[in-house]
């Protein structure tokens, strides 16, 4: 098999993309999570750091594609954006958590669930992780689109990236959760190549809608109904 120079101008950029992302979650999950037990509703700056300093990383080896990504947003695009993640987000939180409270008993049954605190400090770190992961995507997105790569083929990657970026999930935190951010991943897979290639300024709307993925799911959780005695077996035994 003769390797071509566009093969390797597309395979490279994206592994290392990929190598990047996964060490990342890795080291974050290992030290950060288990070893030093710094959660993101426990640590909000550790982990806000952390992530930021990788999101310089893509900066500095991708400068042209994320230069591209952010150009678009207009200075009152970037205000609002600073303005939904600092201030609305963690409103909501504090004020769901106020009107509604937390789920306690599904927040005992799976602890390492943050969100299901809904606590400001999570929502706040994960801007971090959120603001990570959409340059990964947006430098991988552009990068597929240099090559000439049609948008159903570029779809049709980010469905495969992202369902198999979050199989982890499935013996990390269990069947349940691994479903939930799967499909949702999944759907995420479809909705970001839209918003960053037809929409101006898209990758600002891509944030928007991924953070706003935690605070529904947040809001969605608390709202649930405590679960009868059999059901709470049930959910218990396979996790």
């Amino acid at each position: 098999m003769i390797i071509t120079e566009p093969f390797l101008s597309l395979a490279i950029p994206i592994a290392i993309l990929v190598l990047i992302s996964s060490v990342a979650r890795y080291i974050h999950l290992v030290f950060f999570e288990r070893y030093f037990k710094l959660t993101f509703e426990g640590a909000p700056f550790w982990n806000l750091f952390y992530f930021s300093l990788w999101t310089g990383v893509i900066v500095l080896l991708f400068p042209i594609e994320i230069t591209e990504l952010v150009s678009q947003i207009s200075f009152i695009g970037f205000l609002l954006l600073f303005v939904l993640l600092l201030v609305v987000f963690p409103a909501m939180y504090h004020i769901f958590r106020l009107q509604i409270g937390n789920p306690v008993w599904l927040a005992e049954l799976f602890p390492g669930q943050g969100m299901l605190t809904l606590e400001e400090r999570y929502i706040f770190a994960k801007i971090g992780d959120v603001v990570f992961q959409q340059s990964v995507a947006g430098a991988m997105l552009l990068t597929l689109l240099a090559q000439g790569l049609e948008y159903p083929v570029i779809v049709g990657i980010f469905l495969v990236l992202f369902t198999f970026a979050h199989l982890y999930l499935f013996r990390t935190s269990g069947f349940v959760w691994g479903m939930h951010y799967t499909a949702d991943a999944m759907l995420g897979g479809f909705a970001f190549p839209f918003l960053i290639i037809f929409v101006p300024g898209g990758i600002g709307y891509s944030i928007v809608l991924h953070m706003l993925f935690y605070v529904l799911s947040a809001i969605f959780f608390a709202k649930l109904p405590y679960p009868s005695k059999r059901i709470r077996k049930h959910l218990g035994a396979h996790i």
